[in-house]
């Protein structure tokens, strides 16, 4: 058919005339969202360079906040039409973590685990029984798990060991992959200092964060783009990129230090996301988180000590039928709950479960108090319960509470 229709065309052609071009059927589904995003970048570009002359800083504050959203939905339709030609009929939770299994295979990510969880992790997937036939596209050790080749094996580098007893089987069912992936990001979201140990470096960031704050980072090559925030000598917190996955896109995390040996994953209170797009991003997220502890700290610097009083019998707010609150992620692992219909109680959270919350006291003068376990905070020389001027200070004196082990008055 092809070559009736370029003969007909050659001979139209001789004979002096022209044969018109079929037109192309226009994309549909996500080639043609991916074409709309990029016209709305244009756009977007055009809007840019129209008013940058008469505000620069605000018109590229908008033109940045616009371009991320606009370049990741470019980034995920690009991705929704390679998998529609390579996996045609996959889709949901089996989708993403086909994806993720690719993202997670990547050298770069692999070179940052250690080799000893990646072990782990391959010894969490299910090997077929001795002997098995490898399935199609199944390497041998990957089949067989017990089976494991030797350090010298010619041809065989260090790396492909690891890789090779990383990957799960192509057939293992979505749960037991999900355990491998849960493996490997436990690995990548391990406290710097117990993966290479003490920086080669610390930055000072006076001129740019202020007095007081270091940044360390590393020379080995499996710590590029990790980095760790200091305050006055202490560590804060650290960032490190992980890839796409069940925990969503790819980014730099942001983990606060709970202690020396555990650390807590941010959740940016402004976005909702917990991946970020830079590691500026990040470590601004580290950053906030920390100066609102500080600020938690140092609420009533007056009272050197907290304790609790008697348990008054008033419920917590999230067990009164309030409604659904509206959530906020806060820093070290702590959500706060607010009701817009009732603005006189809040609440915080942790792991689901709530930890203590503030409430009106008086609502003439305003004051508001801290209660942890149904008892309110108070001081601890006195006995007497503590009043905080407005909603704020109350929930700062609350998480201070939280960090300090309290005695009963």
């Amino acid at each position: 058919m092809a070559r009736a229709k370029a003969k007909a065309k050659a001979a139209a052609e001789a004979a002096g005339r022209t044969v018109p071009e079929q037109p192309a059927p226009a994309p549909e589904g996500v080639r043609a969202a991916m074409l709309g995003h990029l016209a709305a970048m244009e756009s977007t570009t055009r809007a840019f360079l129209t008013v940058v002359d008469t505000d620069p800083v605000a018109a590229y504050e908008a033109f940045y906040q616009e371009y991320l959203r606009l370049e990741a939905r470019v980034r995920a339709a690009a991705a929704d039409a390679r998998d529609e030609v390579r996996w045609p009929g996959l889709t949901g939770d089996e989708l993403e973590l086909r994806r993720a299994e690719e993202d997670l295979m990547r050298p770069d990510v692999l070179a940052r685990v250690s080799p000893r969880v990646l072990a782990s992790a391959a010894r969490a997937v299910n090997a077929p029984a001795a002997g098995a036939e490898p399935k199609p596209g199944e390497t041998a050790r990957a089949a067989n798990a017990a089976t494991v080749p030797s350090p010298g094996r010619p041809g065989t580098t260090a790396r492909a060991e690891i890789r090779t007893a990383a990957v799960p089987a192509p057939t293992a069912p979505a749960e037991q992959r999900a355990e491998a992936f849960e493996a490997l990001r436990r690995a990548a979201c391990t406290i710097p200092t117990r993966r290479f140990g003490e920086p080669d470096r610390l930055d000072d960031l006076d001129l740019t964060v202020g007095e007081g704050w270091l940044l360390a980072s590393w020379d080995d090559p499996r710590a590029e783009d990790v980095h760790q925030l200091l305050y006055r000598g202490r560590p804060v917190g650290w960032t490190a990129p992980l890839p796409d996955g069940p925990w969503g896109q790819a980014g730099h995390i942001a983990a606060a230090h709970r202690d020396a040996q555990a650390a807590d994953i941010l959740t940016d209170p402004a976005s909702g996301i917990r991946t970020h797009r830079s590691v500026g991003q990040a470590l601004d997220v580290l950053h906030r988180a920390h100066i609102d502890r500080l600020r938690a700290e140092r609420a009533m610097p007056d009272v050197p000590h907290l304790a609790l009083k008697r348990p008054t019998g008033w419920s917590l707010p999230s067990t009164r039928g309030l409604g659904d609150p509206d959530r906020a992620a806060l820093d070290v692992g702590l959500v706060h709950l607010t009701w817009p219909d009732h603005p006189g109680v809040q609440e915080l959270q942790r792991d689901g479960r709530p930890v203590g919350w503030i409430e009106e006291y008086d609502v003439q003068r305003g004051t508001w108090t801290a209660l942890i376990d149904s008892s309110i905070v108070a001081n601890a020389a006195s006995g007497e319960p503590l009043r905080c001027p407005d909603a704020d200070a109350a929930l700062a004196l609350l998480r201070r509470a939280l960090g300090e082990h309290l005695t009963r008055w």
